[in-house]
């Protein structure tokens, strides 16, 4: 199969899967978001670490899914009614220590990063979008999270066409020892295709705030979306691998389609609390 094709069924049925669970059901909403924590946490052990600490690697994946459960919970139900799964929550955290402190490798410790960095890097900002899809009572709000995948995906999209017909050729390299084909031209697109959409989503009352929210906010996420970007392409290029995974063809894996997020999405959701916290 062409691998245009292959790229664009993958990329529909992400998108279809992605609207789906955050629109239909909370309950729709836990399932997709904890399968893919799990599946990036996954991915970026393969990736990093491969058969060293088996053990380790499955514990570290419990803590990370037990974090974006725990703040699932609670913001859905409470505090209260997330106590014990909360209380819970260090022991597969501690068994992970454990199985590092018996593990007789050499540069243990310098693996043991490895091994504890999903938590940092998918678990928690994962974890943040808990706090956006719901709202203080507890009623989820899933349009919301949609809204700013709206302007990454938008803002990716702006990038790579601007990137691929005036970057590539003769324009001008953004950080060529990381990632050669991104350009300034390519950055260029993606704050004009982010910010034009910022603002015709909030025309069309789809961002609730005021335009210069909006504009900051796409901004925001179109910036620190390239930022994610690059941050995943080192890791790629440290660890010598073309793609983290091959769950969506002509794409790769999970994590190469949330790379922007990881560091976008908590940095926005944060902003816009604070909006709503100021009324």
């Amino acid at each position: 199969m062409n691998t245009l094709i292959k790229r664009s069924l993958s990329g529909l049925v992400f998108l279809i899967l992605m609207i789906a669970g955050l629109l239909l059901h909370p309950f729709g909403y836990a399932i997709l978001m904890t399968a893919c924590v799990g599946i990036m946490v996954i991915e970026y052990y393969r990736m990093s670490l491969g058969s060293w600490n088996k053990a380790g690697q499955i514990f570290g994946f419990l803590s990370a899914v037990m974090i974006f459960l725990g703040t699932y919970i609670m913001s859905r139900y409470g505090v209260w009614t997330a106590r014990y799964f909360l209380l819970f929550l260090p022991l597969p955290v501690t068994v992970t220590w454990i199985t590092v402190l018996f593990n007789k490798s050499e540069n243990v410790f310098q693996y043991a990063a490895y091994l504890f960095l999903p938590l940092v890097y998918i678990a928690v900002p994962f974890s943040t979008f808990n706090f956006l899809v719901f709202n203080s009572l507890g009623m989820f709000q899933g349009m919301y999270l949609l809204v700013l995948f709206i302007l990454l995906w938008v803002s990716d999209v702006g990038g790579y066409l601007i990137g691929m017909g005036f970057g590539q050729k003769n324009g001008h390299k953004l950080y060529p020892r990381i990632s050669p084909k991104k350009s300034w031209e390519g950055l260029a697109g993606s704050l004009v295709f982010s910010v034009a959409t910022g603002l015709l989503l909030w025309k069309l009352e789809m961002l609730p705030f005021h335009w210069t929210h909006c504009l900051i906010l796409s901004l925001i996420i179109s910036i620190l979306g390239v930022v994610g970007d690059l941050t995943e392409s080192a890791m790629k290029r440290h660890f010598g691998v073309k793609d983290t995974g091959h769950i969506m063809p002509g794409h790769g894996g999970l994590l190469d389609r949330f790379d922007g997020a990881l560091i976008a999405m908590p940095v926005a959701i944060v902003y816009v609390l604070f909006i709503l916290l100021r009324g």
